[in-house]
């Protein structure tokens, strides 16, 4: 019978192996990818600091929930990869600028999270995800991609 810490390495191993062979194959960089995750999980950290400086009660069903917000944010970088990569784009450009909005959004979210500390006053937050959906959709429309379900007519129509 497998002891209970070998299989958590054999399945650790595994996750490690596919999921590094889906970066691979999607072409996203290491560095810029590894440093976000490292942001996510300082942010985490000064946000827990945070409710706790500001008294917010911290449970375990906020701190999974978190824990779940920060790790779907590490799967936008690889769905905005293969969307690229489906449509034939160039999915350095895309990934790239997605990956830098992604950056300094946890950046700013990590500073607001001392600040808050520091000063036991909220700090403004900033929705990444909506920046760069945003910018997905006016990337689509300036390639006039015929496939693209919202045209510039359209989005001109409803900014009027």
């Amino acid at each position: 019978m497998i002891e209970t810490t070998t299989a958590i390495k054999i399945v650790w191993n595994t996750f490690v192996i596919l999921f590094s062979g889906i970066l691979a194959y999607l072409e996203i960089s290491q560095e810029p990818f590894t440093l976000f995750a490292i942001l996510l999980v300082i942010d985490y950290i000064t946000g827990l600091w945070k409710a706790k400086t500001l008294e917010h009660s911290i449970t375990s069903n906020k701190m999974k929930y978190g824990l779940v917000s920060k790790l779907s944010l590490i799967i936008v970088p690889i769905v905005v990869a293969m969307g690229a990569k489906a449509l034939g784009a160039d999915s350095h450009y895309v990934l790239n600028s997605g990956m830098y909005i992604l950056i300094l959004s946890e950046v700013y979210s990590i500073i607001g999270n001392i600040y808050s500390t520091r000063t036991k006053q909220e700090f403004p937050e900033y929705d990444a995800l909506a920046a760069i959906g945003k910018y997905i959709r006016n990337f689509l429309m300036s390639k006039n991609i015929p496939s693209c379900p919202i045209s510039v007519k359209e989005e001109n129509e409803k900014d009027a």
